[in-house]
């Protein structure tokens, strides 16, 4: 056993978000996590429902539709493409749950282009509703990088940091469970 091997076994739980998974998905080599090519037929019915909520709510069209491609491809991995919410909320929320999976709720949280090794960012402002938060990357105009996922309890127990005067939780990778 190497140091690098003695150090994750030595780290104790309780200084730890919450038991960390038994393979993290900072483990996961960047080529080995799954990618989901959403088509481009799919692309303009989603462009246009950011639209529709970027006219409602703060954001931009693009930034919206960052995340529901992201919303589109975590559903895809999960079998359940046709859940996907279209609906435009007149307060731009959703309730914090993006997703329905095997009774729980998920919230994905999806990163533009502009950052390549990201960690799961959740605002902490706000109450955390849902069950699971997922995390993707958007890495072309229509391909998206499955992260990771974390419990709310993960969630909840992460380092807080502020940014622009709110405060968010920050799930470092290394506390993510991996998508396969």
């Amino acid at each position: 056993m190497n140091d690098e091997d003695n150090d994750k076994t030595t780290e104790s739980p309780k200084t730890e978000p919450a038991p960390t998974p038994l393979i993290s998905a900072a483990d996961v080599p960047i080529a080995d996590r799954p990618t989901v090519h959403i088509p481009e037929e799919r692309v303009y019915p989603l462009s246009e429902h950011a639209r529709q909520i970027a006219e409602t709510w703060s954001g931009t069209s693009r930034d919206h539709l960052t995340g529901l491609l992201g919303e589109d491809g975590v559903a895809k991995r999960l079998g359940i493409a046709e859940q996907l919410d279209v609906e435009v909320y007149t307060d731009g929320g959703d309730g914090g749950t993006d997703l329905r999976y095997r009774g729980a709720t998920i919230d994905v949280k999806t990163v533009g282009r502009h950052r390549s090794n990201p960690d799961l960012t959740v605002d902490a402002y706000s109450p955390l509703n849902a069950d699971y938060y997922a995390l993707a990357s958007r890495i072309g105009e229509t391909d998206i990088r499955l992260i990771g996922y974390a419990p709310r309890d993960f969630v909840a127990n992460a380092p807080t940091f502020r940014y622009e005067d709110r405060p968010y939780h920050c799930v470092e990778q290394e506390y993510l469970f991996p998508f396969f």
